[in-house]
Parts: structure tokens; sequence; C-alpha cells
């Protein structure tokens, strides 16, 4: 009896540790950001992981997405790589 409880506890342990060491949704990563514009790329890769694209535009501007299943968002930056703010949202 007391070894079922023990597997049970260890079970229920193990799943609060899952859980604490869940990495936060690219939603929560995009609002404990704040504001994007004047911050540089270098600065955002900190928080966020890799685009998933970019795109060079002929201004020398770059458009760079980061998504998931159920959230985008799309950020522009200049060519020094300083972000100008978010070009798209969509959730």
């Amino acid at each position: 009896m007391f070894l079922y409880l023990g597997w049970i506890a260890a079970a229920f342990l193990a799943g609060v540790l899952l859980m604490l060491r869940r990495k936060p949704t690219l939603q929560q990563r995009v609002n404990q950001m704040g504001v994007f514009a004047g911050r540089t790329y270098a600065e955002i890769l900190r928080t966020m992981d890799a685009p998933q694209t970019e795109a060079r535009q002929a201004d020398g501007q770059t458009v760079r997405t980061w998504r998931n299943q159920d959230y985008s968002i799309s950020l522009l930056f200049d060519g020094r790589d300083m972000c100008l703010g978010v070009e798209d949202e969509s959730h």
C-alpha cells in the first residue's frame, strides 16, 4: 500500500516539475518584451528564438516573422538591425 502511494506522489512531483520547466509561449514572450521599436535584433533574440522567416526588402529593411500554431508576429528592422516596430500580428 505504501509503495503504491509512493508512486503516486512521485508521479505528481514529476508532473509539477515538468510544468515549472515549461518554456513560455511565443505570445507570452512577446508580451514580456513590451515595446519592440528601438530594440536591436540581438536584444530581441535574447528573449525570442530565431524567426521562422526573414524577408529583405529593396529599401534595405528586413521583415522577420515568428510564428507557432496559434500566434504570429512580424517585426520590421532597418539596415542596422534596429526594430522599427510591429509590421503584422495575428492570433
